[in-house]
C-alpha cells in the first residue's frame, strides 16, 4: 500500500466527497452531525426504554409481583428506578401501613435476585405525588435476562396508600 497523502490545515470540499473507506477518529461525528432525517436503522442505535408498572388510583396499594421486561438487545443498562403514590400512608397508629417496591433479575433462568442497593419505601414521610428513587448496584443485563418488579405492604393501622405508579428506565443495545 502506498504512503497516504497527508494534508495539514483544513480542507474544504465544495461539492461530494466520496472514498472507499472512512475511519474517523473516535468521538468526531456527535449528534449534531447527524441530520434529523438520517434513518439509521434500528440495528444500529441504543434504544431507552421506559416502562411503567401501575396500581390504579382510589384503591388500596396491593402486594403483587409483576414480569415487566426481557433484554432483547447484547446488553443493557439500567438508568433509573422510581416510584410515588397519589395518596400516601397516613402513618396512624403503632403499626402505620406503608409500601416496599424492588426490582429483581433473572440472569439464565436463574433464581431473581434485587439489582438494588435497598428497596423504595413509600409511606408517610415519602408524600403523595413524590417520585423516590432507588439506588442500582448491578446495572448491567444481557439478552434474555428478565426483570420483575415487587410491590410489598406492610403495618396494621391506618390508612394504606393508594394509587402506585413504578417506572424502570434502561438502555439497550440493539
Amino acid at each position: 500500500m502506498p504512503e497516504p497523502t497527508i494534508i495539514r490545515g483544513n480542507v474544504h470540499v465544495g461539492e461530494q466527497l466520496s472514498c472507499a473507506t472512512f475511519s474517523p477518529p473516535a468521538g468526531c461525528i456527535t449528534n449534531a452531525a447527524i441530520v434529523a432525517a438520517a434513518a439509521i436503522d434500528a440495528s444500529k442505535q441504543e434504544h431507552r426504554w421506559i416502562i411503567p408498572y401501575y396500581q390504579v388510583d382510589g384503591t388500596d396499594v396491593v402486594a403483587a409481583t409483576a414480569l415487566v421486561h426481557i433484554v432483547r438487545g447484547a446488553t443493557c443498562e439500567l438508568v433509573a428506578f422510581e416510584a410515588a403514590v397519589a395518596t400516601a400512608a397516613d402513618g396512624v397508629g403503632v403499626d402505620p401501613y406503608y409500601t416496599t417496591v424492588n426490582l429483581r433479575r433473572s440472569t439464565g433462568g436463574g433464581e431473581f435476585a434485587t439489582v438494588l442497593d435497598a428497596v423504595i419505601t413509600l409511606n408517610n414521610a415519602a408524600g403523595a405525588t413524590t417520585a423516590v428513587g432507588a439506588t442500582i448496584i448491578t446495572a448491567d443485563g444481557v439478552d434474555g435476562d428478565i426483570y420483575e418488579i415487587v410491590v410489598a405492604v406492610a403495618g396494621s393501622t391506618g390508612n394504606q396508600a393508594q394509587g402506585l405508579v413504578v417506572t424502570l428506565a434502561l438502555n439497550e443495545d440493539a
